[in-house]
């Protein structure tokens, strides 16, 4: 998966890389015979940040699916309360607020030129939470301090863990139900958290399979109540109530019998050799984030050969003067990668790996 928060309108480089990626997994697919790896994204739900940093049509040609992280729609850098993850507008909301909800964010990718069944969206098994200037006002858009209290297990300031948030309540927090936007809140004291449960992870649910978008994708799977013994509702109850909503039982997941069809225009399309930096995050297949192509400048490339890739079948090779860091080939372009601290190349599955 790559994660791509934010990037230049430019994308030219960006793309190319990742075409090159994908036609490294289709010629993989056909000499193993095997489906095609699939290649997704972490991108960002607000309007301000896609507008400017996507272009959106060619990631939902290009990309198998799209995870939109709609969550950390408010959070303690407002000067306001306001919930995680919305899934509609509330009536305080203005400016550029009314923008910031599940509805209208995952709404805007589709509207734009990403196909509603490779969109995803986020579900948070977390809250944002806040310090109230006043404990008395205590609403959607009451006035904070700012970040509240960190969890007893998180232990970060201005978030609580689903887990956690169980056990706000059960101190004696007040929970009510924000109707204009199907999620809930709690506050106890000047302590103030928006979240999500279990009614509106169904809520959710629900809208997502109305609006026929691709599915879910949840952060994270260790905030949930993962040992049931902190909300009294089982293990994993979120995740539970998406499991049974979005009909997984019914649909398990089956690898497709055939490789999966090539993406149209990726059979002539090769990296250009700048395409080797990426902005944040990994790749599917092993290797580390972007990298440096050949005759790129990268920071700890000092004596490995740009022109090593000549000649080579696609694929990953070590660099023998140093075990982190290894060569990626592709389409003859030679790219230089680096295992994250600690790690070394495995030449037995091409993969970072303890040493």
């Amino acid at each position: 998966k790559i994660k791509i928060p934010r990037v230049c309108k430019n994308l030219s480089s960006q793309l190319m890389w990742l075409l090159g990626k994908l036609a490294a997994f289709e010629a993989e697919a056909k000499q193993t015979n095997r489906a095609r790896l699939l290649m997704s994204a972490a991108v960002s739900s607000g309007r301000g940040t896609v507008e400017t940093a996507y272009q959106i049509p060619q990631l939902g040609q290009s990309l198998d699916m799209i995870n939109v992280m709609t969550y950390d729609m408010h959070g303690s850098w407002d000067p306001f309360t306001g919930e995680c993850s919305p899934l509609y507008r509330d009536s305080f909301d203005s400016g550029s607020y009314i923008y910031f909800n599940v509805d209208y964010a995952m709404n805007y990718w589709k509207n734009n030129g990403a196909p509603a069944e490779k969109l995803l969206v986020g579900f948070p098994t977390y809250g944002n939470t806040f310090t109230l200037t006043n404990p008395a006002d205590h609403g959607i858009g009451a006035p904070i301090s700012g970040a509240g209290t960190a969890g007893k297990y998180t232990q970060e300031a201005g978030e609580l863990a689903y887990f956690e948030i169980c056990t706000f309540l059960k101190d004696g927090a007040t929970e009510v139900w924000n109707t204009q936007q199907d999620v809930p809140y709690a506050y106890n004291g000047n302590q103030w958290v928006g979240y999500d449960n279990v009614k509106s992870f169904g809520i959710k649910a629900q809208w997502l399979m109305k609006n026929n978008f691709g599915g879910a994708m949840v952060w994270t799977i260790d905030m949930d109540d993962f040992l049931g013994t902190f909300c009294n509702q089982g293990k994993y109850p979120l995740i539970n109530v998406l499991h049974s909503a979005l009909n997984l039982d019914q649909q398990a997941c089956k690898p497709p019998a055939t490789p999966l069809p090539p993406i149209p225009g990726l059979t002539s399309t090769t990296p250009s050799a700048s395409g080797g930096s990426s902005s944040g995050g990994s790749s599917s297949g092993g290797s580390s984030s972007g990298g440096s192509s050949s005759g790129g400048s990268s920071s700890g490339t000092s004596g490995m050969n740009s022109s090593y890739c000549v000649g080579k079948s696609n694929g990953m090779y070590p660099y023998s003067a140093n075990p982190n860091k290894f060569y990626e080939c592709d389409a003859g372009k030679t790219y230089f990668q680096s295992c994250a601290s600690g790690l070394v190349f495995d030449t037995s599955c091409s993969c970072c790996n303890w040493s």
